[in-house]
């Protein structure tokens, strides 16, 4: 379920509980990352683990190309469960996971799965032409990113201004009102 205190471990409580399933009592939680949970999984120590990045994970991607496993599909109607408990978990959204992101996973079938945002985060000290440059490079680098972290080819230039609750820099609302059609 992640280490103690991480990102994963919070979205995986999460899930568990939008399933029905208490995170201490129907399952036995181990506190693990990502640098052990495939071995883990392997020798048998682990059922199943939970976790959340981008795509591909280079130690995913490793444990399916040496071990059978099975992702688990994520539906609509579980995200539709993990919003309606409100709050910061109204930020969640259903996503699908690309038919070649693990290809030895899922042998060419895309999945349904749990996202939510990726920002990049600064101050409002921030130099706002410094923000807008910052921000010009990455939308523009994209596709290179992308080969190495798939999510950075999914950046909408209609949707990356919604970063509720927090508010878009000065600078990047520069950058996003000069592109805008």
């Amino acid at each position: 379920v992640g280490q103690e205190g991480s990102g994963v471990r919070l979205v995986a409580d999460r899930l568990l509980n939008a399933a029905g399933l208490h995170p201490t009592q129907d399952v036995t939680a181990v506190s693990a990352g990502i640098d052990t949970m495939p071995d883990r999984l392997v020798s048998g120590d682990l059922d199943a683990f939970f976790w959340s990045g981008g795509l591909p994970t280079g130690a995913v991607q490793d444990l399916t190309e040496r071990f059978a496993v099975k992702l688990v599909p994520l539906d609509e109607d579980l995200v539709k469960e993990l919003q309606s408990v409100g709050g910061s978990a109204r930020y969640y959204r259903s996503a699908t996971m690309p038919a070649d992101a693990y290809r030895f996973a899922q042998r060419g079938t895309s999945v349904p799965t749990v996202a939510v945002a990726n920002l990049l985060i600064t101050t409002d000290r921030t130099d706002p032409a410094m923000t807008e440059a910052f921000t010009r490079t990455v939308i523009n680098s994209r596709d290179r990113i992308g080969r190495e972290v798939h999510a950075a080819q999914l950046v909408d230039l209609r949707t990356a201004i919604y970063t509720d609750p927090l508010e878009v820099h000065e600078g990047a609302k520069r950058y996003y009102r000069s592109v805008k059609p």
